[in-house]
C-alpha cells in the first residue's frame, strides 16, 4: 500500500471507529487559539477566514459571507447545531482552483505533532467532480497537503461526519509544525459543495496509528 492509500485509509478508519479527546474544555471566550481555529462560528485569537483563486489567494472574509475575486468559491453561514455556527463552501464549475483557508500568526505544534489530529465536522452537499486537497501552511513555499477527493466522494451526503486527519500526515508531506500560519486550507478545481464546523486540533487515542508510524 502506498503512502496516499495509507493516509486515506487512516482518515476513513479514524472517522468511523474512534472517539478523540478535545485539547481544551474551556468556554468559547477562553479557547486556546493554538488548537481552535473556527469554533461555534467564530475564529479565536488572530485567525481569520480567507477565500482565494488565481487573481487573489488571500481575500479576507467578513460575517461568514463572500466570494473569491474570480468567483471560483463562495462562502455563506450554515447551521451545525445553531444558525451561523458553521459555514457553507461552494465551488463553481468555472475552470481554475478555488481555496478556503484560515490564516493568522504562526504557532508551534511540535509538542503534539504525533499525537493529535486536525479535526472538523463536515457535511457533503455535492460530491466533488475533480480533485480536492486539504493542507496546513507554514509560510510559502512551506506546506503539507493531502489529496482527499476520494474521501469526500465516499462520504454520505447531507450527514454531518467528524473527520480527523493526524497532524503528522501533513508533516510527511512537507509541513514544518514549528511555524504553522494557516492550520487549515481546502481547495478544489471543480464543482463541489460542503459545510464545515468546529475546525480544531484534538488528541488521538493512545496507540493510534498515524502517518509517521507507518
Amino acid at each position: 500500500m502506498n503512502r496516499v492509500s495509507i493516509i486515506r485509509s487512516l482518515v476513513i478508519s479514524l472517522a468511523i471507529c474512534c472517539s478523540i479527546a478535545p485539547l481544551s474544555h474551556a468556554q468559547e471566550q477562553q479557547l486556546n487559539a493554538d488548537y481552535f481555529y473556527f469554533f461555534n462560528g467564530k475564529t479565536p485569537g488572530s485567525w481569520g477566514l480567507t477565500l482565494g483563486d488565481q487573481s487573489n489567494w488571500v481575500l479576507a472574509v467578513t460575517d461568514l459571507q463572500g466570494e473569491s475575486k474570480d468567483k471560483q468559491i463562495a462562502i455563506s453561514p450554515a447551521t451545525y447545531k445553531t444558525p451561523g455556527d458553521a459555514i457553507n463552501l461552494k465551488w463553481s464549475h468555472k475552470k481554475g482552483t478555488g481555496q478556503f483557508a484560515i490564516y493568522g500568526s504562526p504557532i508551534n505544534l511540535t509538542n503534539i505533532e504525533h499525537r493529535a489530529a486536525l479535526t472538523m465536522e463536515v457535511k457533503v452537499i455535492s460530491k466533488p467532480k475533480k480533485g480536492v486537497s486539504i493542507g496546513v501552511d507554514c509560510g510559502y513555499p512551506c506546506r503539507g497537503e493531502l489529496q482527499v477527493h476520494k474521501m469526500f466522494r465516499e462520504m454520505t451526503k447531507d450527514k454531518w461526519t467528524t473527520v480527523p486527519i493526524p497532524l503528522d500526515c501533513f508533516s510527511v508531506k512537507g509541513l514544518d509544525v514549528s511555524k504553522i500560519n494557516a492550520p487549515f486550507l481546502i481547495s478544489s478545481e471543480g464543482k463541489f459543495e460542503i459545510e464545515l464546523a468546529n475546525i480544531r486540533m484534538e488528541l488521538l487515542p493512545e496507540g493510534t496509528q498515524t502517518c509517521a508510524s507507518q
